[in-house]
Parts: structure tokens; C-alpha cells; sequence
């Protein structure tokens, strides 16, 4: 065991050993093999009393200026709201200057910086790096970005805030731009009314976030202090000049609370958790999440079924979907059939999540009462969320290799990468090859030259990397853009990516809710989830394993697609011919289907789902072999035949008349 000297605990090379190297301590102290390095080294070693003291400093700070807002606010609320509303940006940056001439000015300071040598960056940046939200650009252009977050943050105790405000510092954390200071293996209390008080580690405590370790603890409590001092400074002169005798009020300040902040010229493109800094601090909202997971599958069904039933909308998506120049190749018409498998399985994702909240919900209503910061979690939701984790990482690992694939063949975004389709039939490791991908240029050189590709590609790296850019702020960036660029810009972003692209967000959502939540539950290493869905039976489970190892995958056969392509469409007026024609058309429809249908039962068989979770996925892939399939069908060889008819009869109606005209002579204008 290493030796004890005073309140460290030191190993022999002078490396300051964590208490634990799991996962969760792992992100509270710096782990040993990373002190390997001069970067991850503490600045800083503090005896108990001096972390305390220092703390206690910060906590107190944070009462007293929250305090003194939350007055001012109630006294001279609508000042605050006239004031700020009617100043120009210039003025506003002024006033943002004045309270603190540190601020940051541009926005995206963490997207946009290249780094440098850290340790004049450490010092120079720290602020920023703490309050990366806090920037004259954003606070003036908007001014319902301050208003919210003053209220949020006068409202709501630092103590709810410490989840986000944790998360936030994650990737500087991971990445050693933060000077730390160390207190041994000492922890800091971070909820409830001993916010702030320095105690001994205690394993399970960390494991929950209830104590986190001194080193990021001084950061998130620091970062706290230091955005109460520039709101206090900022609120002082926005109200400078103002008589405290003359009648105020805060009528209309509390209507915008209630009214809510919106972000003003936003296109609003995904949810408002990009907005979650100027919003009230983030909850686990189940009842949410559970309308989310099925709004999404009814979405996904509702394609599925057009794919199957309507011709028309099936033509429109293999037009939309060809548009790149690899589906000017043989590939063409895989590639499409790919995208319909992938269809198939986001819809069995959406089932799965579907039901992973629904049993959360039913766990969150029956142990409501004892769910707790510093309780334990009961045993079987604390199980239930880290599977949640463990299907919403394996679901988004999938889903980003996919759009990795996906998104270069888009005309956006084509031209920056190069393509070599393989000739047709070409397989390796019993897999089919389309052809080898490249990319021409470096994605670092895009910030600047290409900043919707830069974010496109940032938004699809590995969820579980700590050191990844935040998805929230990468997609607040992508909206930012896409409502400043013009419309050939915006016009990169197509409606299938666009569509992806939303279904990634609500999974990213859907994660961090899950990692925020509090108490927190033991995170599992991959190979851990992997054990855990082995020993534990759910829907997401069960369709990730086989008895043999992973589920297999399977290709859908594109020659029926083909054909249904080059058919054509039922054209002109309804007629025996169009009847036929989209009678063709409907058989080398459901031939695809058909083919479909048994190759997804294949697959299915190389899991361990249930023979009926089997057939209710396969019937949402078998609308053709339905009574109601049948009926449309029907109903729409009545309505052919009806027009037909109706079509004879005007016909013999118009023959008729002109004969009776000609036969009397006479003539008459006739009504077309």
C-alpha cells in the first residue's frame, strides 16, 4: 500500500492516487496513469481547512448575491425586463463589459479554439471554460438569454443546478484545460443543506454524485460563485439611477417567467434542451421521455406502412433518396434497400426505448417516495437505468456508423469526400462492399472553411468518449448556422438528413437525462452492460444477443425495388390501362416486401426475442398480406372502375346530344 503522508496519498513516484479507479472516481479525481503527464498533474495541493475555508467562501458568496437577485427581482422585476428589452446590442455589451471586462465576447469559445500550450491557456481561459454560456454575443443579440438566466438561476437552488453545472465542465475535465487543486482523497457534499461541506470519500456516495471529489467539486462550486458576482454586478447597472422609493413592480417580469424564453429568429429545429443554460435546470421528466420514445415509433410506423401501401409515396422516396452520384452506379438500388433495413431497425429501436421507459415509469411511480439525493436508488431501477444507458449507447453507436456512411454520399456533402464503388457482388468477411470511401479534406480545417460539415461530423462521434464536444452545444451551433447562412447553405442539410439528424438529437437527449439523473447509478463498463443484458431479460436485450454472440444482419434484396422503380408510374386518366399498370406496380411492391418480410425473420431468429415479439415486429413489415391492405386495395379498383364507368357514360351522353342536334339542324353550346 502506498504510504500516508499527512492528508495525501502518495504513490512512489509522487502521483496523487484516487480512492477508487472506477468510472465515477475516475471523473472526480485524475486518474493515476494520466498524472503520467504534466498536464494532468494538480496545480495545487490544499490542506482540509484551506479547501474548506475556500469553499465555504464560494457557497456563502452564492447565498448572499442569490438572495440579494431574487429582492431586486421581486421589487424591481419590470425595470429589469423595460431596461434590458430596450437597450441597443451595443448597449447591452457595454453593461455586460462594465460587470465583468472578462467575459468572453464571441460565442462558441469551446467549439472554435484550437487549444495552444495549456499552461498559459489554463490561466487565461479558465473563466470561459467554467461559464462557456456567459458571452457578450449571445446575452446581447437576445435579450431573453440573460432574463432567463437570471430567473432560472434565482429560482431554482445551486444545489438542482450541480447535475448540468457538472456536465458542463465534463470535456475540460477529460482534457486537462483546468488548473485543479487536490485535498487528498477528501469530497465535497453537493446537495441538500450541507451544499459545500468538506467530509471523508465514501464509495457509494461518489458512485451516486451525492459527495463528488474536492478537484472538480472546486470547479462546479466556483463556477457557481463566479456567475452569481457577474449577474449581481449586471443587474446593479442595469438598474443604476433608480429611485427605491418610487413605486416598482414585477407583474410583468413573473409573466415571462411564466411565458417561458424562447430564442428569439430561431428555426427551432430540435428540442429546447439546447437552450438548457437560459432554461430552468434539467429533470427527469419520465412522462416526457415516454411520449417522446412513442411519438417517434408512431412516426417510424407511419413510413414503414406508406413504404408498403402508397406507390406514390414509395417513388418519392427512392427520388429524394438518389440524389448523390454513388446512386448514379449498379449500387443505386442496394444502397436503397439498405436505407429501407435501416428503417426497419430504427423502428424496432423506437419499440424497444418505447418499452425501457414505460418499465422506468412504472418503477418511478411505485418508488416515487424514495428517490432522493443521498438515498440509495432501489436496486431494481438503479439496474433498469444503467440498461437504459447501456441500449441508448449501443442504439447511437449504430445509428452514427450508419450516418458516417450515410451522410458523404449526400449531394451537400459529396464533394468532400471521394467514392470508389466496388463492381457488384464484390463481398469481404461474407459481407457486400459498396465501394471504398475517403475523405479529401482534414474535418479540423472545417470550423473556419466549412462549419456545417465541422458540426455534422462532431455531432456523430462516440457518446460515450468524455472528452467529445456537448451534443446540446454542438446542435445550438448547427441551428445558429443554419438561421444566419443563406438558403443554398441551408439547402446542404437535406430532408433525410435533417430527419436522422432529429432522431440523433432525441437520443442525445435522452442520454443525458438518463446520466443526469440524481441519485446517480453505477455506470457500467461496456463489457459490464454486455453481462448485464446477458442476465437480464428486456426487449432491448433479447434483440442484442444470440446464442452464439451478436445478432446478425442481414441485406434486403433490391431487384423487386428495382423493377418497381423502372415500372414507372400509373399515369393520365384512370382507365383499364392505369388500372393495370398500378396493378404491375403493387405486385413488384409487395415482391419486395415479400422478400423483405423473410429476410428480417432470419434475422430476427439470430436473437433471443420472443416468437411473438418476432411476429409483431415482422407484422409491421407485412401490411401487404392484411385485410386492410386488401381493402384499400379494393376500394381503390372500385374507385378505378367507378371513373372508368362514369367516364363511358359522359362519353355516350355527349354522343348522344350531338346526334339529336344534328338530326334537327339546329346547334347549342355545350358546356365542357
Amino acid at each position: 500500500m502506498p504510504p500516508i503522508i499527512g492528508f495525501q496519498v502518495m504513490a512512489k513516484d509522487g502521483k496523487k492516487v484516487p480512492p477508487c479507479e472506477c468510472d465515477s472516481c475516475g471523473q472526480q479525481f485524475i486518474r493515476a496513469d494520466k498524472q503520467n503527464y504534466d498536464l494532468f498533474r494538480y496545480e495545487n495541493i490544499v490542506p482540509p481547512a484551506e479547501a474548506q475555508s475556500t469553499i465555504t467562501a464560494f457557497v456563502t458568496q452564492i447565498t448572499i448575491d442569490r438572495a440579494y437577485l431574487a429582492g431586486l427581482c421581486d421589487k424591481f422585476g419590470n425595470t429589469i425586463l423595460s431596461r434590458w428589452r430596450k437597450k441597443s446590442h451595443d448597449k447591452r455589451e457595454t453593461i455586460l463589459l462594465e460587470a465583468d471586462p472578462t467575459i468572453e465576447k464571441q460565442a462558441w469559445y469551446r467549439l472554435r479554439n484550437d487549444g495552444g500550450p495549456w499552461r498559459p491557456e489554463r490561466q487565461l481561459h479558465r473563466k470561459v471554460r467554467l461559464l462557456p454560456y456567459m458571452c457578450t454575443t449571445t446575452m446581447k443579440s437576445n435579450p431573453s438569454v440573460l432574463l432567463g438566466l437570471i430567473h432560472n438561476r434565482v429560482r431554482h437552488s445551486p444545489q438542482e443546478w450541480v447535475p448540468f453545472d457538472n456536465d458542463l465542465i465534463r470535456q475540460e475535465w477529460e482534457n486537462g484545460t483546468l488548473g485543479l487543486d487536490y485535498c487528498g482523497n477528501h469530497c465535497i457534499v453537493m446537495h441538500g443543506v450541507n451544499y459545500g461541506q468538506l467530509v471523508p470519500w465514501n464509495k457509494e456516495a461518489a458512485e451516486r454524485w451525492d459527495i463528488i471529489g474536492y478537484p472538480r467539486a472546486r470547479l462546479i462550486i466556483e463556477a457557481q460563485a463566479l456567475m452569481f458576482s457577474r449577474l449581481r454586478s449586471i443587474v446593479d447597472l442595469i438598474l443604476e439611477g433608480v429611485n427605491d422609493d418610487s413605486a416598482h413592480g414585477s407583474d410583468k417580469w413573473q409573466a415571462m417567467v411564466v411565458a417561458g424564453s424562447k430564442q428569439s429568429n430561431s428555426t427551432e429545429l430540435w428540442s429546447d434542451y439546447i437552450n438548457q443554460p437560459f432554461s430552468k435546470p434539467p429533470r427527469f421528466d419520465v412522462d416526457y421521455y415516454c411520449s417522446v420514445a412513442k411519438a417517434r415509433l408512431q412516426a417510424a410506423q407511419d413510413h414503414l406502412w406508406l413504404l408498403q401501401t402508397d406507390p406514390s409515396y414509395t417513388r418519392r422516396f427512392i427520388r429524394v433518396m438518389a440524389a448523390g452520384e454513388l446512386y448514379r452506379t449498379d449500387w443505386k438500388y442496394d444502397i436503397i434497400a439498405q436505407d429501407i433495413h435501416q428503417a426497419v431497425v430504427d423502428c424496432m429501436r423506437w419499440q424497444q426505448l418505447s418499452e425501457e421507459w414505460s418499465g422506468i415509469k412504472d418503477q418511478y411511480n411505485r418508488y416515487r417516495d424514495s428517490i432522493h439525493p443521498g438515498q440509495l436508488l432501489p436496486k431494481s431501477l438503479e439496474l433498469s437505468l444503467a440498461l437504459l444507458e447501456g441500449a441508448l449507447l449501443v442504439i447511437l453507436e449504430k445509428w452514427n456508423n450508419y450516418l458516417r456512411k450515410y451522410i458523404p454520399q449526400r449531394p451537400g456533402f459529396q464533394h468532400l469526400w471521394t467514392t470508389k464503388p466496388a463492381p457488384k457482388g464484390t463481398t469481404s468477411e461474407g459481407k457486400r462492399v459498396f465501394g471504398e470511401i475517403e475523405r479529401k479534406t482534414s474535418i479540423k480545417q472545417g470550423w473556419n472553411e466549412d462549419p456545417l460539415d465541422w458540426i455534422v461530423m462532431k455531432l456523430l462521434s462516440h457518446a460515450n468518449t468524455e472528452n467529445r464536444f456537448d451534443q446540446s452545444e454542438l446542435l445550438a451551433r448547427l441551428e445558429a448556422h443554419v438561421a444566419e447562412t443563406n438558403s443554398t447553405e441551408r439547402a446542404r442539410l437535406d430532408e433525410t438528413i435533417y430527419a436522422k439528424m432529429s432522431d440523433s438529437a432525441a437520443l442525445h437527449e435522452m442520454l443525458s437525462a438518463v446520466r443526469l439523473h440524481r441519485p446517480a447509478f453505477n455506470r457500467r463498463s461496456p463489457l459490464e452492460v454486455l453481462d448485464m443484458a446477458k442476465q437480464n431479460s428486456t426487449l432491448f436485450t433479447r434483440s442484442l444477443v444470440s446464442g452464439d454472440g451478436p445478432a446478425k444482419v442481414y441485406a434486403f434484396m433490391p431487384g423487386s425495388l428495382k423493377l418497381f422503380d423502372q415500372i414507372g408510374p400509373a399515369v393520365g386518366r384512370k382507365s383499364e390501362a392505369w388500372l393495370k399498370h398500378r396493378t404491375a406496380e403493387r405486385k413488384a411492391l409487395n415482391s419486395f416486401w415479400t422478400q423483405a418480410h423473410e429476410t428480417m425473420r432470419v434475422e430476427l431468429n439470430t436473437t433471443k426475442l420472443r416468437q411473438e415479439e418476432i411476429n409483431a415486429t415482422l407484422a409491421i413489415i407485412s401490411v401487404s398480406s392484411t385485410t386492410g391492405y386488401a381493402e384499400l386495395v379494393e376500394a381503390e379498383r372500385l374507385e378505378t372502375l367507378e371513373a372508368i364507368r362514369d367516364a363511358v357514360v359522359a362519353k355516350e351522353v355527349k354522343k348522344s346530344i350531338s346526334k339529336e342536334v344534328f338530326s334537327k339542324g339546329g346547334t347549342f353550346d355545350m358546356i365542357p
